[in-house]
């Protein structure tokens, strides 16, 4: 039976009115398991993956100024952000609105479906190229800027990057960082590169880009690889880690991994 969340507008005041203090929501701890002498962070293990952690205080500090709708057109059908922005707004009673590319409705990918199921309100886009969705989303955000916020792409904000360097810091004190050789995430806006790098100043971080081409700022200090897969395509069985990881996405590092990687690195698996 799926829980009854309250919506928007039974928790969130309308314009003029004062906002209520929202209550962060109570998230599990991060696992982090070894397999074949890499520390993996489990984020698989977590429903919706670890970007609903690093957007948490962003949700929770807009909603306290009136916002009672988050909106997003940087999504691509195979995106992990259709599936934790909308469930971690919902634990709030707010809305997710997503601007993507036009598919039929027997043609959705599986995180399409599911991001269906946790209540996203897909707008499909005819010709619905990055710039379009994006135009969209700006469009649609403007129409009411009290009520709506309009999530930049790659998620990069800076509350998401202090959250992501917050948590990072917190596993190298419990861990000690000395335990870990060094550092390894997957990319495609570098977000939760540049976050990492930030709480783990002393170690070597790699970063595998699975999208376009990232930039010196994206990277940061992180040493670049290049994923040979197109950025829909799925990782092959063979090539795949030996825990549940995302194959358009996390899995496309493990090669990388399994070549370069110092033993007792760590990798950051954001979801399944």
């Amino acid at each position: 039976m799926i829980e009854r969340f309250p919506t928007a507008e039974e928790r969130w005041p309308r314009q003029g009115q004062v906002a209520n203090v929202v209550t962060p929501y109570k998230f599990p701890k991060v696992e982090i398991e070894q397999h074949e002498g890499i520390y993996v962070v489990r984020e698989d293990k977590l429903e919706g993956g670890s970007k609903r952690r690093f957007i948490d205080r962003y949700i929770r500090e807009e909603m306290s100024k009136g916002a009672n709708e988050f909106v997003f057109g940087g999504c691509p059908a195979t995106g992990y952000a259709q599936m934790s922005l909308p469930l971690q707004a919902k634990q709030y009673g707010a809305k997710a609105t997503f601007f993507m590319a036009k598919r039929s409705l027997d043609n959705l990918h599986p995180y399409q479906k599911k991001a269906l199921e946790y209540g996203c309100d897909i707008r499909w886009v005819e010709m619905g190229m990055l710039n379009v969705t994006l135009s969209h989303a700006r469009k649609y955000y403007e129409e009411d800027t009290y009520h709506r916020r309009n999530f930049p792409l790659g998620l990069e904000d800076a509350r998401v990057i202090e959250d992501i360097e917050e948590l990072g810091k917190a596993i190298a004190d419990e861990w000690s960082a000395e335990n870990f050789s060094e550092i390894w995430t997957v990319g495609s806006s570098g977000t939760l590169s540049r976050g990492l790098q930030r709480a783990f100043p002393n170690l070597e971080v790699h970063c595998v880009s699975v999208g376009h081409k990232m930039s010196e700022r994206e990277l940061g200090r992180a040493k670049f690889y290049k994923s040979p897969y197109k950025f829909d395509k799925p990782i092959k069985k063979e090539e795949a880690p030996p825990f549940p990881s995302a194959p358009t996405y996390d899995a496309k590092a493990w090669p990388f991994i399994k070549q370069y990687a110092k033993p007792r690195a760590l990798f950051w698996n954001v979801g399944a």
